[in-house]
């Protein structure tokens, strides 16, 4: 009976060990799906089946279990939802592998966590090199070359626009083949904020060999308009400027045109243009208040934030004739003999005609 009675106790607590597990995976409600790194950066997606407020990320990025580095992001992901959250490492690699962990905390509880070794610099290289990536508040531009030009290679370039972890944009270009020199460009369709950082993260997935890269730069946002020199006019009665907008940072800045004479006080106008973006332009007209005084002026146009950031300037020359005096019309006099002349040859005729009578 006792025999009988501990077979049922071990058989109970064997059933607890394998069940506990997989009730603890079913009831499981947030779980990374995919993650990524590699020296320059790391990315994870995670999934949720119920509304999660006060979730939290920790990247740690490790060699030989020695903690090189760690950050911390916080998240909030909707029931049936994907987000994805990229970091960049700020330490420069000095060691041939590494690992990097994430792990997903709910509410300050760890829900899932994941590790993705790599090698720095890469056993097998893909066939293509890229040789700069820079980036602007109009986009982003990569370039590209073979490491053979017997050999070269076809790859997919993501371009990923990040501020805090968050991918604000992202756009691929699929089957790029790299047999020469090569050129990617892309432009944000998005508008970004002024006096912003952000960064820009490229992500290479090669196709012969399969491997995946990434490739990050940074930038800080701003205001960028540029006057057109082939579109200014000024003469007597105003000043006509066309601007064209070079940033996804609206510009909401105001065009001055500032008139100088023998060094007196200069005459200032302005007027402002629509909100410019990327490849937008916009023609500005000010008309001079009153009738200039003749003479030559230096003619100075500034583009200027509402902050007085001169982005752009322009300058020429003005010449105001002296005005025209009106044009007087000739008197037409009168002769005093020919009056007299005429009134004696009237009275001698008026004694003729008397005599005969």
């Amino acid at each position: 009976m006792v025999m009988k009675s501990r077979n049922i106790y071990i058989l109970a607590i064997l059933l607890t060990l394998i069940v506990f597990p997989a009730s603890a995976g079913e009831n499981q409600t947030t779980w990374i799906t995919s993650t990524f790194s590699d020296e320059n950066s790391m990315d994870v997606s995670i999934q949720s089946s119920e509304q999660v407020n006060n979730g939290q990320l920790i990247f740690k990025l490790t060699y030989r279990d020695k903690l090189i580095e760690t950050t911390t992001l916080d998240f909030i992901i909707a029931p049936g939802k994907e987000i994805t959250k990229v970091i960049m490492w700020d330490s420069q690699p000095q060691f041939k592998n590494y690992v990097a962990t994430v792990s997903v905390l709910v509410d300050g509880r760890s829900v899932d966590e994941t590790s993705y070794p790599f090698s720095y610099g890469l056993v097998v290289l893909p066939r293509f090199q890229v040789v700069d990536l820079s980036a602007s508040s109009s986009g982003a531009s990569l370039l590209l070359k073979p490491r053979s030009v017997s050999n070269p290679g076809v790859a997919d370039f993501t371009f990923q626009l990040i501020q805090g972890g968050e991918i604000l944009y992202s756009k691929t270009k699929e089957d790029i083949p790299v047999i020469q020199s090569t050129q990617l460009s892309i432009d944000w369709p998005i508008l970004l904020d002024d006096n912003t950082e952000y960064s820009v993260r490229v992500k290479a997935i090669s196709h012969t060999p399969d491997i995946t890269s990434s490739y990050v730069t940074g930038f800080t946002s701003n205001q960028e308009v540029e006057i057109d020199d082939m579109d200014v006019d000024v003469d007597d009665f105003g000043a006509s400027v066309t601007l064209y907008g070079m940033s996804q940072v609206p510009f909401n800045g105001i065009v001055e045109v500032e008139l100088h004479k023998d060094g007196s006080d200069p005459l200032v106008f302005t007027g402002k243009p629509e909100p410019l973006t990327l490849d937008r332009d916009d023609t500005v007209g000010i008309i001079w208040d009153d009738d200039l005084d003749p003479g030559t002026y230096q003619v100075n146009i500034h583009i200027l934030t509402l902050e007085n950031e001169i982005l752009d300037r322009y300058e020429t020359m003005l010449f105001i004739p002296e005005r025209a005096s009106p044009v007087s019309q000739p008197t037409k006099s009168k002769t005093p003999g020919f009056t007299i002349l005429l009134t004696i040859l009237c009275i001698i005729y008026a004694a003729v005609i008397s005599n005969r009578r």
